[in-house]
């Protein structure tokens, strides 16, 4: 198994812990908040180095290729669920932002799998408007981890960047399909 695989499965192992700091937070016992702050840190900077490694050192797997997303949005849309249900984080999220980045994954893990299914496989290559949206969303999970006052306009910016790849993709999946077609 690469060092890349290992960061991203300790990243997996460490969501338990993670969730479950920040369904443990209340403001008698702020140390949760902390320790979820901590751990939600190391793993945005472990998906940060576990890519880089992998380029880095020539251990591209595909079995990396498909675990490094699938922890990113599990941490990602896990997080989200579970600051927004513990109302003790001020500023916190509204219940009705999880769907919507939840919708968005959704929206576009289906449109390449339905690309795939009817023209073959699809080349899903990550996009600036991605890599903006994903740090954007980890920022304001660190955000209302550390009660910021900036929650509010980072979540402005995380839902205009989730916009914007989500139509990225839908272009690049539509061009994609367009190529096939006049094959």
């Amino acid at each position: 198994m690469t060092i890349a695989n290992r960061i991203t499965i300790s990243r997996l192992v460490l969501m338990p812990v993670f969730l479950g700091c920040v369904l443990g937070y209340a403001p008698n016992r702020e140390y949760y908040r902390h320790i979820a702050f901590v751990l939600y840190v190391l793993a945005a900077l472990s998906d940060i180095a576990d890519g880089n490694i992998a380029r880095y050192f020539g251990q591209e797997s595909r079995l990396g290729k498909r675990l490094d997303p699938l922890a990113d949005k599990l941490l990602i849309n896990l997080s989200f669920i579970f600051v927004a249900s513990n109302s003790a984080f001020d500023p916190g999220l509204p219940l009705w932002v999880p769907p919507v980045f939840l919708a968005r994954d959704i929206y576009i893990v289906l449109g390449a799998f339905l690309i795939n299914e009817r023209y073959g496989p699809f080349k899903v290559k990550p996009k600036l408007s991605g890599k903006i949206s994903t740090i954007l969303q980890m920022a304001l999970i660190i955000s209302v981890l550390l009660g910021n006052f900036l929650t509010p306009a980072i979540l402005a910016g995380a839902l205009c960047a989730a916009l914007w790849s989500a139509v990225d993709y839908f272009f690049a999946g539509y061009q994609q399909t367009m190529n096939r077609r006049s094959n």
